[in-house]
């Protein structure tokens, strides 16, 4: 090994020593505060978002194994669909996409915070010439508003969770 490779490496070992020291983490990967963890209470479990909050949860360490004091209640989602603009032949040309939940984070008999509403929207342009492919479009566009909002409860629920202690 020659002496710049060497120093390079070293280099990249202190870059990644200070990062680390400082608390860097990447987005959407830094642990719970504190550890809580919480149980996930979900009107429809099996639903899309359920299972999208679920495993964000688990991917965070931040979801009980057990039973735990504190509950994250998530309310069902509401996919309102509305037309952007319309096109010359009086179609929709773009669509405006609202995807929200209602959630609660409670322990025992004491409201942490919620109900309340948490929300993400998008907009669309369907070509009517491909239809499967604007039909396929919303479907990914669903699912990566599913994400955006679970990690915006993920942001509520550390904050509350290291308000408290937890």
């Amino acid at each position: 090994m020659n002496r710049a490779a060497a120093l390079r490496l070293t280099l990249l070992a202190l870059l990644s020593l200070s990062l680390g020291a400082c608390g860097f983490a990447l987005r959407g990967s830094a642990p719970a505060a504190g550890g809580g963890q919480v149980q996930l209470v979900a009107a429809e479990p099996a639903g899309a978002m359920a299972v999208t909050l679920r495993d964000a949860l688990q991917s965070a360490g931040m979801i009980a194994t057990t039973s735990s004091d504190w509950q994250l209640q998530l309310g069902p989602e509401t996919l309102i669909s509305r037309p952007g603009s319309v096109n010359s032949r009086a179609r929709a040309a773009q669509h405006d996409l609202e995807l929200s939940v209602e959630i609660a984070l409670t322990r025992g008999d004491t409201t942490l915070f919620g109900p309340s509403r948490v929300a993400t929207q998008r907009s669309y342009y369907e070509d009517l010439s491909t239809i499967a492919g604007s039909s396929e479009e919303v479907v990914l566009l669903q699912q990566e508003m599913r994400q955006e909002l679970a990690q915006q409860v993920l942001r509520r629920l550390r904050a509350a969770l290291a308000d408290q202690g937890a």
